[in-house]
């Protein structure tokens, strides 16, 4: 017998981007790569960039704020606020303290001082996969009592070194999720396929010289990532099963069963190119797979033909370009891939949010095509260094609609201001000393406490 389904999920979503961007081109000229390698290889257009005064903390509260506002919630009702980070800004004190606080200042004149003071709030941390862990834990929260209202928000920023492989892919960002009884957008059925494994490829360790980059092996994430996706896949299947969700004979592809698939995006492309294996898996457990060989003459190599591993590894990689460009796993991409790429390619990696502004993307995308949604199953992929994957799925509500056009993702993407290079070096090596761009009203950081008591402590001011 299958699990009752509860009425729980995302009710609304509020997106907060920089307002400083910086085109790819003026990266590609410096770093004297072709900017076309990094657009049609990677996906990569722009890169949102927080100014001086902006950090996980201001993002965040920026998004909860829009989501408070936008619903009319009186904040007295809000009984947690779960961040997920990897930019924390102490190694004890909440970021979403912070935000709390800036959140619960603005509200102040209208619920009172100390509106948030019962909020249960909390930060979760595991790479990028940290705000898909909060969710998990706060929709498994929310279904105990029907009056459980509940926000979680995914904050953060995504920096390298100057000039290493990962600095093309930077970002910064926050999505917020009002998680509710009977939601409007999404109803998940509470069903994760989970895959943990102890690795170090991407990890900010202590060190003697504090910095917030990474160190990390850009091609063994990959590795990770798809592994963990492959296992959690396997794990969700099984599960699904056990719980009677559906039938062994049915969906052993599991794509087949989602009408979009929300991954995780380090870059815009990333979905589509860690696919294509699970693709194949996934044709040849629904049967198609011999009749895929026969159209377009696919030769599989076997690793016992070959001398060594680098020559399999080559061959391996031309045949999977080969399924890549066929017409079946091209529609795939198109139909159910593709419209989450686009906000990503105008951003770079969120990390924690990266996953859910692709969702972002592709509803409002749908919207826009007036796709007809309702009803329609939506596959998760979340990944997380260290190393972590989560599939689960969500139901769209009917009237989604009405809630996505609310969302504004391109519109905000469209108003942000380009910085130049020279701008974008003094950010990132903390050279700038004042804001490049004010926004009347938006939070910033104002001072970081320097002696006694206050020492790091973090002051936050409308601007």
């Amino acid at each position: 017998m299958a699990k009752r389904v509860l009425p729980v999920g995302i009710d609304d979503m509020a997106f907060y981007v920089p307002k400083l961007f910086l085109d790819i081109e003026t990266l590609a000229e410096k770093r004297r790569i072709p900017a076309v390698k990094l657009q049609q290889g990677l996906g990569l257009y722009k890169m949102a960039l927080p100014d001086v005064h902006e950090d996980a903390a201001t993002m965040a509260a920026e998004a909860i704020a829009e989501l408070i506002d936008r619903n009319k919630i009186d904040p007295k009702s809000i009984g947690r606020i779960y961040l997920g980070t990897e930019s924390a800004l102490d190694m004890s004190k909440p970021t979403a303290t912070y935000a709390v606080g800036m959140v619960e200042e603005r509200l102040a004149g209208r619920y009172g001082a100390g509106c948030l003071r019962h909020c249960d709030v909390l930060d979760m941390t595991f790479a990028c996969i940290g705000a898909t862990d909060a969710l998990h834990n706060t929709l498994d929260w929310v279904a105990t009592d029907p009056a459980n209202v509940a926000i979680v928000v995914a904050s953060d920023i995504a920096r390298y070194e100057l000039e290493s492989t990962g600095e093309y892919t930077q970002g910064a960002g926050a999505v917020a999720m009002l998680v509710k009884w009977h939601p409007r957008l999404l109803k998940f059925r509470r069903l994760f396929g989970v895959s943990t494994e102890h690795v170090h490829d991407f990890y900010k360790p202590r060190r003697e010289r504090h910095t917030d980059t990474p160190v990390f092996d850009g091609q063994y994430s990959n590795w990770c990532y798809q592994n963990r996706m492959h296992e959690a896949l396997a794990d969700f299947r099984r599960r699904a099963l056990d719980a009677g969700v559906f039938r062994p004979d049915q969906f052993r592809a599991l794509h087949e069963r989602w009408a979009r698939m929300i991954f995780h995006l380090p870059y815009a492309f990333h979905a589509k190119r860690i696919y294509v294996e699970a693709f194949i898996e996934g044709r040849k457990a629904s049967g198609h797979w011999s009749a895929d060989v026969g159209r377009h003459g696919f030769e599989e190599p076997n690793a016992d033909q070959f001398p060594d591993t680098k020559a399999f590894e080559k061959a391996q990689a031309v045949f999977l370009k080969q399924v890549s460009t066929a017409p079946e796993y091209r529609r795939f991409v198109q139909e159910k891939l593709e419209k989450a790429q686009r906000a990503s390619s105008e951003t770079g990696n969120l990390y924690t949010a990266s996953i859910f502004l692709a969702l972002m993307s592709t509803l409002e995308a749908d919207r826009a095509e007036k796709s007809r949604l309702a009803g329609k199953r939506l596959g998760f992929v979340a990944y997380g260094s260290g190393s972590k994957a989560k599939v689960f799925e969500a139901v769209v509500q009917p009237g989604w609609e009405h809630v996505v056009r609310h969302f504004r993702v391109f519109e905000k993407l469209a108003q942000r201001q380009a910085v130049s290079y020279a701008q974008y070096e003094a950010l990132h090596q903390g050279l700038q000393t004042k804001p490049v761009h004010k926004v009347a009203g938006r939070w910033g950081l104002e001072r970081i406490g320097t002696e006694g008591v206050t020492l790091g402590a973090r002051y936050y001011a409308a601007l």
